[in-house]
């Protein structure tokens, strides 16, 4: 089976052609400007044995001419302008979406949590699971550019049921730990259990990025089409949490460090993402699938192993 992979040369992306590689031709599609962000994935990526497209405008004349068994639409942006977040979670999927349609292929769009962040009715701290009617918008609740570009991208994908002919799934991961973790908030943890430190939000959501990577092929085989699913592991994982194995892997005593106060502030600051963390932490819910209920997730212990393993190298991307 043929993978495209679109805005592939990230973190989720890295991490999907990994697993996708070990059975399947991949062919990773991106644009120049990726490789210059981030060398190192893209020379992971080729020595994996993927190739990579380089498209100035992706096009959907251009995704249809490579002639994919399956889309993954992976690109992601946490932070920036609307316009750029609409264009990498929306935009960019319509041009996806139309390519499949012409060769008859399946879409696996990558969401988020985000989706969820608020749900009428439901009370902080609850169990959340995959809804009966898609993000009813009497019920779901988006605020911050990235919640709306996300739902959008999702109803998009819904709204095209006929034109894929039901060919299409998506997969709602929390927040994704792994290899190629060059992201903000890996390269802090690394860096503060260095120094003998865990930094607590209090969040309770996590997800291994190889797990991710899995339910996508899944995806990709027809098996979860016309469906939505939260990707998440089965325990209440916190940020902290990650950075006391860490620690413990790497032989150190490590010091918890509270920082929900810093975060509740959060919503304060002019930051687009740093309102969807206050609004995360608010509410608080946790996510489980009713789609994944026999999935073998990996273990953190496994998790922070290959994470380490990474990150020996330097966690640059």
């Amino acid at each position: 089976m043929k993978q495209v992979v679109v805005g592939g040369v990230g973190f989720v992306g890295a991490n999907l052609v990994a697993e996708l590689r070990k059975r399947h031709e991949v062919l990773v599609v991106a644009r120049p400007s990726s490789i210059k962000k981030r060398p190192r994935i893209a020379e992971d990526i080729r020595r994996m044995g993927a190739d990579i497209l380089l498209l100035d405008s992706i096009t959907p004349e251009a995704l249809a001419r490579v002639g994919g068994d399956a889309y993954h639409h992976v690109a992601g942006v946490l932070a920036g302008s609307r316009e750029a977040l609409e264009e990498a979670h929306v935009n960019l999927l319509r041009r996806v979406i139309s390519a499949a349609s012409q060769v008859k292929a399946r879409v696996v769009y990558v969401s988020s949590t985000g989706v969820s962040t608020e749900i009428r009715g439901v009370p902080p701290g609850s169990k959340v699971s995959e809804e009966e009617r898609h993000l009813d918008p009497a019920t779901f609740v988006h605020r911050t550019p990235y919640e709306i570009t996300k739902a959008e991208g999702e109803r998009l994908l819904v709204s095209s049921d006929e034109a894929l002919g039901g060919r299409w799934a998506i997969l709602r991961p929390s927040v994704i730990f792994g290899p190629w973790g060059y992201e903000p908030q890996w390269r802090a943890t690394l860096w503060a259990a260095r120094r003998g430190l865990t930094l607590f939000t209090g969040s309770r959501n996590a997800v291994y990025a190889g797990d991710v990577a899995m339910v996508a092929e899944m995806a990709s085989s027809g098996s979860l089409d016309r469906s939505w699913v939260y990707v998440n592991w089965p325990f209440e994982v916190d940020i902290g949490d990650i950075g006391m194995e860490i620690c413990r892997q790497m032989g150190r005593r490590c010091r918890r460090l509270s920082l929900r106060w810093a975060a509740r502030l959060a919503y304060l600051a002019p930051s687009s993402s740093l309102k969807l963390l206050y609004r995360t932490l608010k509410y608080n819910y946790f996510y489980v699938s009713r789609r994944l209920e026999g999935f073998s997730y990996t273990s953190l212990q496994e998790a922070v192993s290959r994470f380490l393993e990474w990150a020996s190298g330097g966690t640059s991307a």
